[in-house]
């Protein structure tokens, strides 16, 4: 079972930033049964119906999108990604701006993560990059908290560049059938990381992927149910190598030893 944790960062005039983490990502700033807070979220399209919440998001993504379970599921963990959503635009209409208020909440966020997620902190297990302002705020706190890694998968494709150069970010380029020409270009311009969300059962549809890549399988594609995962026929068909691309936690099902930071699949720069 999935276990979920959460802080609240005070910022100024009565706003503040919710982080949360779970079982899966929480790397070594916890365990699998006592996770910590390591990660900052914001409405995914597919439950806000805003796109710019997502504004690289494709229809298989939003078709097959976790976060609608849980913001059915965990409604309250959902309105605080709605409220992290109306902070984060104060905060970067002031970053715009140049006034002091965006400096200090990017302080305030990277001192708590250094503090607290030293091991390791996530962006958007909902939501995503929104544009170029927001981008330039996340390269600001990742090097406010230089000590600690970082970890992004992102379908905004032109905010990459700008990502690729903050060297304690891993920016991984979220990928499926929709997207995948845009997408792999963007990763062979950068050298950015590609993560494939396999959502058909044919195996014959993966794309060539190359090495280094992740293959994220959609739910009717994970054996994490069965007594001998192996054996399901979506596994079966996968050669050598593209099983060792398959994020084990999703596939084999999560444990202490099946877990972000176990698992370094997605979190090398």
């Amino acid at each position: 079972m999935t276990l979920f944790c959460a802080a609240e960062i005070p910022l100024w005039g009565g706003l503040s930033f919710f982080l949360d983490g779970n079982s899966k990502i929480t790397r070594s700033n916890g365990t699998y049964a006592e996770p910590k807070p390591n990660a900052f979220s914001l409405p995914a399209a597919s439950v806000s119906g805003l796109q710019e919440h997502c504004p690289g998001s494709t229809a298989l993504c939003r078709g097959s999108c976790y976060v609608k379970g849980l913001a059915k599921h965990a409604p309250e963990i959902y309105a605080k990604y709605e409220e992290n959503a109306r902070t984060l635009a104060t905060v970067l209409l002031a970053q715009h701006s140049r006034s002091g208020g965006a400096f200090h909440a990017s302080l305030k966020l990277a001192n708590w993560i250094a503090d607290n997620a030293s091991h390791g902190f996530r962006w958007h297990v909902s939501g995503d990059v929104q544009n170029a302002t927001h981008a330039e705020w996340i390269a600001t706190v990742c090097s406010l908290a230089d000590t600690v890694p970082f970890w992004i998968y992102t379908r905004t494709l032109e905010v990459v560049p700008r990502l690729r150069l903050v060297p304690n970010l891993a920016v991984n380029i979220s990928a499926d059938a929709d997207n995948w020409i845009a997408a792999s270009a963007c990763a062979r311009a950068t050298g950015a990381r590609l993560c494939y969300e396999a959502t058909s059962e044919a195996v014959a549809d993966l794309p060539p992927l190359p090495s280094g890549s992740v293959i994220f399988p959609d739910y009717a594609q994970r054996g994490r149910e069965l007594p001998d995962p192996t054996t399901h026929p979506w596994w079966r068909s996968l050669t050598h190598e593209q099983r060792a691309q398959v994020c084990p936690a999703d596939f084999f099902g999560q444990s202490e030893s099946a877990r972000c930071g176990p698992c370094g699949k997605c979190l090398v720069p």
